[in-house]
Formats: C-alpha cells, structure tokens, sequence
C-alpha cells in the first residue's frame, strides 16, 4: 500500500514523494469521546487505513490529489489561506 501511494503521488506530482504516513482506522464500540471524558471505552483498530504521501515546496504552494476524487488535482496559494 505504501508502494502504491508513492506510485500515485509520483504519477499525479511528477516526482517521489520524501515520505508516507499511515495511520489506522479506528472504532469505538462503547461510546464516543468518554474514554477523555473518565467513562469507559472499547476502540478497536480496523484493517483500514488513511495514507499521506507528501514532499515538501519552496513556492508556499499547496496541491492537493486525493485517490478516491474524481482525479482534481486543487492547487492553493498558502498566502491566500485564512480561517474559515
């Protein structure tokens, strides 16, 4: 799966990503948001996962590409972020 990210990222962006990040999915069978809350809790890990393959860029340039689009590719101004 993480061959297949940096494949992706390289045929979308043009080049090797400098890394992938994975984190898996999660549920709770007990309740949302008491295990922080002191109530009890059952997550459970699933066979899921979220991925992030990502490099870094000097042009203060974000852009975008998710696997499960529609194939956009968004390209975003970090100058022009704000709240909201």
């Amino acid at each position: 799966m993480i061959d297949e990210a940096a494949t992706d990222f390289e045929s979308v962006h043009g080049g090797r990503p400098s890394g992938t990040w994975a984190a898996p999915g999660r549920a709770n069978l007990i309740g949302e948001h008491t295990d922080y809350n002191d109530g009890f809790v059952l997550p459970i890990a699933l066979p899921h996962t979220t991925r992030v393959t990502a490099r870094s860029r000097s042009d203060r340039r974000l852009r975008l590409y998710s696997a499960q689009g529609d194939g956009t590719v968004t390209d975003l101004a970090l100058d022009g972020l704000a709240p909201g």
